[in-house]
Formats: structure tokens, sequence, C-alpha cells
């Protein structure tokens, strides 16, 4: 017998498979619908306030969004991490349906691992790359859509931004509604064809309906870039009501 212990890692495989599998529905999967579904009101500026107002109302926020967001996506994109780089691809070698999916999950989570700590430095953690956070703007008198419109404007042109989100979009949609039909097969849920195929059909419908939502909170932010003068905020002067009093301008190389 070989005096080689397993790590910890290998001795508790089973069980961080399945917590791993389990935090991409909850609260990961979750959160993700609920996000896109409130990005989704973006073109209508006061609707989206009045969704977000209402979430930063929420008691307990901080516990919510560290304990049941921050921390559950730290070990799913971890510990994904170390199934990918474990993963085994022969697409080439066997080119089924089953090992395209397999390559596109692995693909499409490290595009949406890159893609969120992008998205948090843009906005939540912006202060860490010299940028304003969206919690600050905020706390600065700005509405939650003033916010983010001025997030928009920070660091990079509009339409690169739109590029970028666009493609971790696709990802993290396409990551979460696959990862929910392996989810059915590792729990038990889905035991044969019939099933599966049900399920794989179900998910697609969701992953267009996802799409749907985040694609309207991408126009919703561009579209009105594009509704004439702005204020010296770049805020459009008739969406002058949602600046607020930001305080500052967020573009870089024009902050005091």
């Amino acid at each position: 017998m070989s005096g080689v212990q397993p790590g910890l890692l290998e001795r508790n495989h089973f069980l961080l498979r399945r917590l791993h599998s389990l935090s991409g529905v909850i609260p990961i999967g979750a959160f993700l619908i609920n996000h896109l579904l409130a990005n989704s009101l973006t073109p209508t500026p006061a609707a989206f306030n009045e969704e977000v107002e209402w979430i930063h109302g929420l008691p307990y926020l901080v516990f919510i969004e560290f304990g049941m967001i921050f921390l559950p996506l730290a070990f799913h994109a971890g510990y994904g991490v170390v199934i990918a780089m474990q993963a085994k691809h022969n697409v080439q070698a066997y080119g089924y349906a089953d090992n395209y999916r397999f390559t596109l999950q692995r693909v499409s989570g490290w595009i949406a691992a890159v893609f969120i700590v992008v998205h948090l430095l843009h906005f939540r953690f912006a202060g860490l790359v010299g940028g304003t956070s969206y919690p600050d703007v905020v706390h600065d008198g700005a509405t939650p859509y003033g916010a983010a419109y001025a997030g928009f404007q920070s660091f990079l042109p509009l339409a690169l931004w739109m590029i970028i989100y666009a493609i971790g979009i696709v990802a993290s949609v396409y990551h979460f509604a696959n990862g929910m039909c392996t989810f059915c097969i590792t729990w038990g849920i889905t035991v044969g064809n019939r099933s599966r195929r049900a399920v794989s059909i179900a998910m697609t419908g969701l992953a267009l309906v996802l799409l749907f939502f985040g694609f309207r909170g991408l126009y919703g932010m561009s579209s009105n870039f594009e509704a004439g003068q702005t204020d010296s905020h770049g805020l459009p002067a008739d969406l002058a009501e949602h600046r607020g009093d930001l305080g500052h301008d967020t573009r870089p190389g024009e902050q005091g």
C-alpha cells in the first residue's frame, strides 16, 4: 500500500462537488435571475430606481450580499477552477453533443469568472482601481440609475463596455442554464433520456428569457446615451432627475 495520504480536496471530493453543484443554483443562480430581471428595467429609469431602492432597503443587506452572494460565488468559482484544471476534454476525438456541452461549460465558466471580477471592479469595488464605487455614488445622492449610467462612462468607451457585458451575459447565462441540466442529473432529478431532454428544453427556454433580460438592460443604458445633450455629469439633460447630486465626474482624466 502507498503511504501517500489523500489531500483535503481528495478526501472531501464528493461533498465539495455536491456543494459546488448546489451553490450554482442556490443562491448564485437565484441571484443571477433576480439581477438580470432588475436590470431589464433600465429602459424605464423610474421603475429601475424603485426596484433597486427596494433591494437596498432589505434588512441585513450586508449579510445577504457577502454571506449569501459573494462567499458562495467565491467558493463556486474557486472550486470550479479546480474542476476545470482537472477536466479532460475529448471533443476532437469524440464529437458528441455532451462533449461539446462539457467543454463549453468549462470555457463559459472561465469567461464568466473573469467577467464577474470586471463587473465587481467596475461598480461595487471601483475604488480599488481608482474609480468611485457604486455605493459611494449612490451615497453622494445619485439614484441607482444615475449611478449605473455614470459607471458606463468610466474607464472605457461605451461601445467597449457593451461588448464586454454582452459576452459576459451570454457566458454567465449559458453556464447557469447548462449547469442546471448537469445539476438535475447529479442530484438524480432526471434519470432517463426523456426527462433529460425535457429539462434541456426547459433550460434553453429559461436561457433565452434571461438573455432577453440581460440585453434589455444593456439597451436601457446604451440607448439613453443618444438621448441628446448631456449635463456636466455626462447624463442627458432630459434624465437629470435620475442623476441626483453625483458631486463629481466619474470619467478618468477629468477628476479633480
